[in-house]
């Protein structure tokens, strides 16, 4: 069931980043599509079943934007490991333990915002591009709006796992 669910978040998702949000407020800088791959790996673990669904994600995401095998895959499989590193290293508690609480998810939101910086380190092997190029997701360096507006669009993502994902049975 927690698939069907992370299923259908991902497919709103894809709708907002690609049509809506450009369509109708002319915004292009729209990380959701990015952070659709990051934010379920922090908000429920870095489980198989949790990496093996965003991966797929990956794939399709792929497929929709017209780039080739493996582009968005590889480096999120790169960031996966990284943020599974983080999470045993620094022995963080999932945010699903406990309910929306403001600060835990900001915490969430700016760990999700470092981990786009690491997936487009990986994306590009390092070589930053401009972000005018959004659409190969480039991110041209740490701007204060660019990350501001991409902990909002996390807080609104981990307000939605929390309503979507309100079991804990929806994560065994």
């Amino acid at each position: 069931m927690a698939g069907i669910k992370l299923f259908i978040i991902f497919l709103v998702v894809l709708v907002l980043d690609g049509l809506v949000l450009p369509a109708f407020f002319d915004l292009r800088e729209s990380f959701l599509s990015l952070l659709i791959l990051i934010v379920p790996v922090l908000y429920m673990g870095s489980t198989r079943r949790t990496v093996v669904y965003c991966l797929a994600f990956a794939f399709v995401s792929e497929s929709l934007r017209g780039l080739h095998l493996g582009d968005l895959a590889i480096p999120f499989l790169f960031t996966a490991l990284v943020i599974y590193l983080t999470q045993r290293f620094l022995d963080i508690k999932y945010t699903y333990d406990t309910r929306f609480v403001l600060g835990r998810s900001t915490f969430l939101a700016a760990m999700s915002v470092m981990f786009v910086y690491v997936f487009s380190f990986f994306f590009k092997q390092g070589d930053i591009i401009e972000i005018s190029t959004y659409r190969n997701f480039g991110i041209s360096s740490i701007s204060p709006v660019v990350s501001a507006t991409m902990v909002l669009e996390a807080l609104i993502l981990v307000f939605a796992f929390n309503v979507v994902f309100n079991k804990k049975s929806d994560y065994q």
